[in-house]
């Protein structure tokens, strides 16, 4: 544990964050290649319905996955507070209260949403088609969601005490499975999309056996029974640190439900398979971001409870520097090369829909990649009310607008169109207000450094 606080506390900045991004970098691109795995699989072996059906279902998800990512990174961030400060005894109270609200929490939401599945569902965007095959896999998916939410959780842990290899562990158990099992359940047994649901349970079920296993042994905090106990103040720190990344998963639930609804409307199934489709696909190549803010969030959450603020400072602008480099690359084959990027994944209808609005979604990269930074810098700094109103921001209240109006005035490309105008002006915007929190961090770096000499 030493040399993981040497790590966080005194190693060159760039040196650490490519220790701990690394290995979230690489196991959150395996992760998304399961994704990737199943529309591909899917569309090869069952059709564009199928992939519809999976579009339709991902808000859902996105309710649990926003459920686990608002506790994890809240948590995580008070912990990795509380480990530089020395204190693992506050550290292993925080787990506590984390676990008791993951559990309670996503018990809650797969019951509420298994209640009211089939509403939910055609609610979400299903045609008549595509109802039957999203229940058969939006069932089968919820039941095992709380493992998700849970191993979603312990990452979060293991990142916050400096263990991202273990974090890279979890994730390359879950989609090595998955893409084992994928063509054996979907082709060979002929499950289809059910096929497709219970190969991500199994391995989402690996992966929370693995976490569980970490966090009773090898992790310096532990879970242990005295601890389990909902603690109002630690739970509402927890909340109010991690309630951005509840909102942006939340809310791009609400903005994913209301793009199928509008892309139903306008184009039927196809067009709801291509954004589907599209979504995934960026979602790969912007991936890396979310394994650089997973190492970024400890060094400044470390740093911030030791004191070391110049630290912090290097710490918030090498990653937005390194963010911008990578949204671009990722941009550029949508952009560039829209028809080789997609053929592989779907034909016909869909592929034209899904080359058209591939350009569109390639300009929102960059300035949505910088807002995820700036994002994770504010929960870092247990500034969660912050990063809250950002993701508000860029989630709901600028694209949902955007979606019906340019939606009307000029039907589908306007669909397209409204992701990267509401990106460029949230991000405008976010970085106008980041400017306060780095000035900050500068003046109290200038003062230690006076004081020191």
């Amino acid at each position: 544990m030493q040399g993981k606080r040497d790590l966080l506390g005194n190693a060159p900045i760039g040196r650490a964050l490519l220790s701990l991004s690394l290995p979230s970098i690489a196991g959150l691109v395996l992760q998304t290649a399961y994704n990737l795995a199943d529309t591909f699989f899917l569309s090869l072996w069952v059709g564009h319905h199928a992939v519809a059906a999976l579009a339709v279902v991902f808000p859902m998800q996105l309710v649990i996955i926003a459920l686990a990512q608002g506790i994890g990174i809240g948590g995580s961030s008070l912990i990795a507070t509380e480990l530089g400060a020395g204190n693992e005894k506050g550290a292993e109270e925080i787990l506590g209260t984390m676990t008791m609200l993951i559990s309670l929490g996503s018990a809650f939401i797969v019951a509420l949403s298994l209640a009211f599945i089939s509403p939910t569902l055609s609610f979400l965007g299903a045609s008549e088609q595509t109802l039957p095959l999203a229940k058969d896999y939006g069932v089968i998916v919820l039941l095992g969601s709380p493992m998700l939410a849970f191993s979603i959780m312990a990452n979060g842990i293991a990142r916050a005490e400096g263990e991202a290899v273990m974090a890279m562990k979890t994730l390359a158990i879950s989609a090595a499975t998955n893409l084992v099992l994928d063509p054996i359940l979907i082709r060979y047994l002929d499950l289809g999309v059910a096929g497709a649901a219970w190969a991500t349970v199994i391995a989402q079920a690996g992966s929370a056996s693995w976490m569980a296993l970490y966090l009773g042994g090898k992790s310096s905090i532990k879970i242990r029974p005295r601890e389990l106990k909902l603690r109002r103040p630690v739970a509402t720190s927890i909340v109010s640190v991690g309630s951005s990344a509840f909102v942006r998963q939340g809310s791009a639930s609400i903005t994913a439900a209301v793009l199928n609804r509008v892309l139903l409307s306008m184009g039927g199934d196809p067009a709801v398979a291509a954004m589907g489709i599209l979504n995934r696909i960026s979602t790969f190549v912007t991936m890396p971001l979310y394994g650089l803010v997973q190492g970024m969030m400890p060094l400044i959450s470390h740093n911030t409870g030791s004191g070391d603020q110049c630290r912090v400072l290097r710490t918030m602008d090498l990653s937005a520097l390194w963010a911008t480099a990578v949204c671009l690359a990722g941009a550029l084959p949508l952009w560039a090369f829209p028809l080789a990027a997609l053929s592989p994944f779907c034909s016909g209808e869909t592929l034209e829909i899904a080359v058209a609005a591939a350009p569109y979604v390639a300009l929102g990269m960059p300035p949505g990649g910088l807002q995820v930074v700036l994002s994770g810098s504010y929960q870092a700094l247990s500034r969660g009310r912050d990063a809250f109103l950002l993701d508000l921001l860029r989630r709901i209240v600028l694209v949902v607008p955007a979606i019906y109006i340019l939606s009307r005035i000029a039907g589908l490309k306007g669909v397209f169109m409204a992701i990267p105008i509401s990106e460029v002006i949230s991000g405008g915007l976010s970085i106008l207000l980041f400017r306060e929190v780095r000035r900050c961090s500068e003046k109290r770096c200038l003062l230690s450094s006076q004081d020191s000499i």
